[in-house]
């Protein structure tokens, strides 16, 4: 493991040692990239055990003691980016990484050399998990909680991890409840992420399956869109009072139903998508609107956003040339 700065400072010029856990995913990799300019950013030597919860747990357990021991007495941050989970995810899945966080608080909790005062972690939950069952539109930081499916309560219970560990540590927590998030390598064996389906069936000569209607609105945030979102809110979050608990909707300031998803597809192949309308088993967790705007820490959204347009070529670039390099496999939802 090592720390990596890239700019002309040194790190130990640098305000705030950071980790991102995760780094290897889409959303990861986009924080990483965004912290890297004014903080000296934490690299585990080896990839975690995600898929053996025991196994990742130690190897956890151990980078927090050798995290702690670069850190010191200098601010630091967390950023907990990592989650296998989603709503067509088992219950086995789920639990296993709701145990995996239990065990990485618990080795915070019990680090000898780290001060939590000094520092901030933030967690990724799901908009759409957590306010499936929202009465009232708008979604914002003010809505109810409603979670209408496993995977919404999944979140809600490590949301409530987190703050309890704020509560007794000292550290400041931000929870932020992310909008549909797309962008390139989305881990299409997942079975979500509309946009990179979409792209995917158009290139490889296939119907995209969707299981709502095409007047369903939905928000989608480009991933480097939402990275700096992240950051700037937990730069704001370093004001906060030792021990506090804040929550942030990461989301773009357009709402859009998915026929206008369509059109953004068909400009960007420079052909219509061909896509198939079928019912889900897990109809009730996709409600036909959930529109959001985000009202808390303003200051964080002030960045010029990626056109859906944009965003949808990018994907398809980006997909286009793992198949004509033979990389982009058959994976269907």
């Amino acid at each position: 493991m090592h720390i990596r700065a890239r700019c002309a400072r040194t790190s130990k010029e640098l305000a705030m040692y950071s980790w991102v856990i995760g780094r290897g995913g889409m959303l990861g990799a986009s924080v990483e990239k965004c912290l890297m300019p004014d903080s000296s950013v934490y690299e585990p030597k080896n990839r975690f055990s995600w898929n053996d919860p025991i196994a990742c747990s130690l190897e956890l357990q151990q980078e927090v003691e050798r995290f702690s021991q670069i850190v010191g007495d200098k601010p630091w941050s967390i950023y907990w980016c990592a989650g296998a989970g989603t709503v067509t995810a088992s219950e086995e899945v789920l639990r296993n990484e709701t145990e995996i966080i239990e065990h990485f608080l618990a080795a915070m909790r019990n680090s000898t050399g780290l001060r939590c005062d000094l520092g901030q972690l933030f967690y990724s939950s799901s908009a759409g998990g957590l306010y499936a069952g929202a009465s009232s539109l708008p979604i914002t930081e003010r809505s109810e909680i409603a979670p209408r499916s496993t995977y919404g309560l999944q979140k809600l219970k490590n949301e409530e991890m987190f703050g309890a560990f704020a509560h007794q540590s000292g550290a400041r927590v931000l929870l932020g409840r992310i909008a549909n998030l797309y962008g390139p390598n989305q881990n299409r064996s997942k079975g979500q992420g509309l946009i990179t389906a979409i792209c995917q069936s158009h290139i490889l000569r296939r119907p995209a399956n969707i299981f709502v209607g095409l007047d369903t609105v939905r928000n989608y945030i480009y991933v480097d869109d939402a990275a700096k979102s992240i950051v700037r809110s937990m730069n704001s979050a370093t004001k906060n009072p030792v021990g506090s608990v804040e929550m942030k909707i990461i989301a773009s300031k357009q709402n859009l139903t998915i026929s206008a998803v369509l059109k953004d597809c068909q400009a960007a192949f420079g052909s219509a998508p061909s896509v198939v309308l079928s019912r889900s088993q897990n109809q009730a967790a996709y409600p036909p609107d959930l529109r959001m705007k985000s009202v808390h820490i303003p200051d964080a959204d002030n960045y010029e956003p990626t056109p859906l347009a944009i965003g949808v070529h990018r994907v398809y670039q980006t997909l286009l040339q793992s198949h004509q390099a033979g990389q982009l496999a058959d994976v269907r939802s």
